[in-house]
């Protein structure tokens, strides 16, 4: 809770840097020593942003883009070039090696992972456009 009050304290528009907790910390030994006996200094560091994010885009002062909706959602064109497709291979029960290749089973699963493989090319290429752009100060 004093690490959530100080969070919420804080009048930025930036997640906290690790420097910045660690002076806080610092300041505040009873809590770095209470915390630290629980948690390593990299989970209380990654925790503690995490917490801040939270706290920025309650407030409005972070605003992810929305990746797909119902409207905009990525759509495989049926034409598009067959790409080489990698063996799957599950852990677990239910491994595709099993199936008979010719079964129905197989074809379904077969297919049902180069869908899925094509749409997550297509999500990689809208998010490498919106992860090139230059960052605005």
């Amino acid at each position: 809770m004093p690490v959530y009050s100080w969070l919420e304290s804080l009048d930025t528009d930036e997640v906290v840097k690790s420097n910045q907790i660690s002076d806080w910390l610092t300041a505040n030994q009873h809590i770095l020593q209470h915390l630290s006996s629980r948690h390593s200094r990299y989970h209380l560091m990654h925790y503690i942003k995490k917490c801040h994010v939270k706290i920025l885009k309650r407030q409005g002062k972070i605003v992810f883009p929305q990746v797909a909706d119902k409207s905009s959602s990525v759509k495989v064109a049926k034409n598009a070039e067959a790409k080489a497709v990698v063996p799957l291979q599950y852990f677990g029960g239910n491994n595709v090696n099993n199936i008979p290749k010719d079964s129905e089973l197989y074809k379904a699963k077969h297919s049902e992972a180069v869908q899925k493989y094509e749409i997550l090319v297509e999500f990689e290429k809208q998010l490498s456009t919106l992860f090139s752009r230059p960052v605005q100060n």
